[in-house]
């Protein structure tokens, strides 16, 4: 038996059989090109699917580029809702801290401290009191603290007189009636500043401007020369309020009328 071999004749049987049908050269060439063309068919049909799968490869990473980049914009956006929320209220903030920083230049401002002989304190105090009450009573009494810290004495008296007269039984009327004994004071009129100072603890005996008024009517009393007058009301004051915050000035105040009475002697 003879091996087959491509493209030769063999032994078959007694016969010569040709492995493959005889053909022209022209044939030969021909069977060449379909052969080829078959071949590069395959190939581009390999090559088309390989690119299709690097394509379809390429489109996955795309996409999963997109989403990681869509998912980085949603983070961003979600931090700058965030910061722009804290700017928000940083600028709320900021703004409430002005404005209290504002209002408390202002008060400074109207603070400017008051002449000599005018309490400071006391005067404060009724300055912050007055700003939480309304009205034109409470205007008229406002209108008043300023002049007196402005050291025009005489409008003071005219607006705190009118007021107590108009206003009897309000929470400031003893508050008026004592800046009147102040500002008769600041005028020289301690004849009268002993009337509104007396007027004070006989009016309104249980409000927290007794004890300034006492303080301050013996004090008049010493400035009028009426000594005895000046012992008794500062005796009275260390009496009724041996603890009050005017006990140690009105002491004070005993003890040197005693001395100088006795220096007299």
């Amino acid at each position: 038996m003879h091996i087959l071999r491509f493209g030769r004749t063999i032994p078959f049987r007694g016969q010569q059989v040709d492995c493959l049908p005889r053909t022209s050269p022209a044939e030969r060439i021909d069977v060449g090109r379909i052969v080829a063309a078959g071949l590069l068919a395959f190939g581009i049909s390999g090559c088309s699917k390989a690119f299709q799968d690097e394509m379809r490869a390429d489109m996955a990473d795309l996409r999963s580029i997109q989403a990681r980049q869509t998912a980085s914009l949603d983070q961003l956006q979600s931090q700058f809702a965030s910061l722009q929320g804290k700017v928000d209220e940083l600028e709320y903030a900021v703004h409430g801290k002005t404005s209290e920083l504002e209002q408390r230049l202002e008060r400074f401002g109207a603070r400017v401290p008051p002449p000599p002989g005018v309490p400071a304190d006391l005067l404060a105090e009724d300055e912050e009191k007055i700003r939480r009450v309304s009205g034109p009573a409470a205007d008229q009494f406002s209108e008043g603290l300023d002049l007196l810290r402005a050291g025009e004495f005489e409008r003071a008296r005219s607006l705190f007189q009118s007021f107590v007269d108009q206003n009897p039984d309000t929470a400031f009327s003893d508050n008026a009636l004592f800046w009147t004994g102040v500002s008769l004071e600041k005028i020289g009129k301690y004849d009268r500043a002993v009337v509104a100072y007396s007027d004070v603890f006989k009016l309104y005996p249980a409000e927290d401007r007794v004890q300034p008024a006492l303080l301050r009517l013996g004090e008049a009393f010493a400035k009028l020369g009426s000594t005895e007058e000046a012992k008794l009301t500062f005796q009275k004051l260390l009496d009724d309020y041996p603890r009050g915050k005017y006990a140690s000035e009105a002491r004070k105040q005993l003890r040197d009328l005693n001395r100088a009475g006795r220096s007299r002697r």
